[in-house]
C-alpha cells in the first residue's frame, strides 16, 4: 500500500534525525511546500563551520545543550541559505524518543517564517 503523504514525510524526518550531533536527542526536521516538495531538512546539530558535541562535547547551560541548533531552526536556515521560500510550508519532525512537538522557541522561529507544524502520531 502506498503512504500518505503524512507517513512519507515522517519516515524522511526519521532519517534525518540520524544526522545529528548533539547526543543528548536526535531530531530531524522536513519542511515541505503545499504541492509536497521537500524545500529543506535539519538536525539538531552545530552550526555550519562549527565544532560538534560528538566532538568537542556539550556546552550545557539550565539544562539545555547551548553549542546545538534545533532540528526546525537549522532547517529553516537551510532554506534561508538556499534562497528557498517557505512561507506557507509545513514543518514535520521526528526525534530519538518519537514525533515531537517543537519548543516554544522554535514555534516562534516557525510563526515567524510561516511555517505549519504537523503533529504526527
Amino acid at each position: 500500500m502506498r503512504p500518505s503523504w503524512d507517513d512519507y514525510f515522517n519516515v524522511i524526518a526519521i532519517d534525518v534525525s540520524s544526522r545529528a550531533t548533539c547526543p543528548r536527542a536526535h531530531v530531524g526536521a522536513v519542511i515541505v511546500s503545499d504541492d509536497n516538495r521537500i524545500l529543506a531538512t535539519g538536525y539538531n546539530g552545530s552550526p555550519p563551520g562549527e565544532p560538534h558535541c560528538i566532538d568537542e562535547g556539550c556546552v550545557m547551560e539550565d539544562g539545555h545543550c547551548q553549542r546545538a541548533l534545533h532540528a526546525e531552526v537549522n532547517a529553516v536556515a537551510h532554506a534561508a541559505r538556499a534562497g528557498i521560500p517557505v512561507g506557507g510550508s509545513r514543518l514535520y519532525l521526528y526525534g530519538s524518543n518519537g514525533y515531537r512537538e517543537p519548543c516554544r522557541e522554535c514555534f516562534k522561529v516557525l510563526k515567524a517564517a510561516a511555517v505549519r507544524f504537523v503533529l504526527s502520531e
